[in-house]
């Protein structure tokens, strides 16, 4: 079976003139899921930010020890300190969780609805409705499949452009969509889609932002094992025992720091090439071993990503 892993990124706007975001994404990694949380607190500045903080440290703490919706929903809503104004206790989220296994499991409240593209359609998916505290949660189960993609959002999103751009109407979720899936023919990427999105409501704000605004991707891909090694051994007799065992792990073989390299072409019985990059001058060269897939002098090195 194909174990299945996530490419994530997410990339946040603070409202114009506040110092602090009131968003938050966690990820979480555990044994057999991968799992993206986006909390929005009510408002905007430094209560938000601490609704949205608390709301995304509660739900990832226990849903990571394997705790049920139900439980999470009540500590939320028991937790989160009530606002003097509004008399309530506010922050929105939406928790997208990925098994290796390849089953996956969203739940939103309050939030815009999940962008789900899959082969170059935006997908449409059924959702059950259950309410907990007073709260209605949307719950949705289904299989994922390699290279889908999953935007979650803030409500910043859609109303990127209201009362400016787009006079009162704001870009609409429709309009979001069709973007994203726009995008997703361009490039792949968990982290340049984020960019993309997050710079379009940038530009519709005319970069001055009405809400915090925050979207987080999450691309279903195979799972990628990397290895790297950096910094030698306490002692230099256990050199060609870590050699070993590092170049008979499963994956990509990575030696960060020219001590490392040292070692690695010593006991391996290889060459180190540097390849000098005349383009640019002020970057530490890169490095070549035989068997090895990355040398680097430890500290930046250029990457080309295939």
């Amino acid at each position: 079976m194909c174990i299945r892993d996530s490419d994530v990124a997410w990339k946040s706007l603070n409202k114009h003139h506040e110092e602090l975001c009131g968003d938050k994404v966690e990820v979480l990694k555990t044994d057999d899921s991968d799992i993206l949380i986006l909390a929005d607190g009510m408002g905007s500045g430094v209560k938000a930010n601490i609704l949205a903080t608390l709301t995304s440290k509660i739900l990832g703490t226990m849903l990571y020890e394997g705790a049920a919706l139900e439980s999470c929903v009540e500590t939320i809503a028991k937790t989160l300190p009530i606002c003097q104004v509004r008399k309530v206790a506010y922050a929105t989220f939406s928790v997208l969780q990925i098994f290796h296994s390849g089953e996956a499991y969203l739940v939103e409240f309050d939030n815009p609805s999940c962008v789900f593209i899959r082969d170059g359609k935006i997908v449409n998916y059924a959702y059950e409705t259950r309410e907990i505290e007073g709260k209605k949660i949307h719950e949705y189960r289904f299989q994922v499949q390699k290279n889908d993609c999953f935007v979650l959002m803030s409500d910043g999103v859609i109303y990127a452009g209201a009362g400016s751009i787009l006079n009162l109407q704001g870009w609409t979720w429709e309009a979001m969509a069709e973007y994203t899936l726009k995008c997703t023919k361009k490039t792949m990427s968990a982290s340049r889609l984020a960019v993309m999105l997050s710079q379009a409501c940038d530009e519709l704000y005319e970069e001055k932002p009405g809400d915090d605004t925050t979207v987080a991707v999450a691309r279903v891909i195979d799972r990628r094992i990397v290895n790297v090694f950096t910094g030698p051994p306490k002692e230099k007799k256990d050199d060609e025992r870590m050699m070993y065992e590092f170049m008979h792990t499963e994956g990509k073989k990575v030696v960060a720091g020219g001590t490392s390299a040292n070692i690695a072409a010593r006991i391996l019985g290889k060459e180190i090439v540097t390849k000098v990059d005349s383009r640019n001058p002020d970057i530490p060269p890169m490095a070549v071993i035989e068997g090895i897939d990355l040398v680097t002098e430890g500290v930046l090195t250029p990457v080309s990503y295939t």
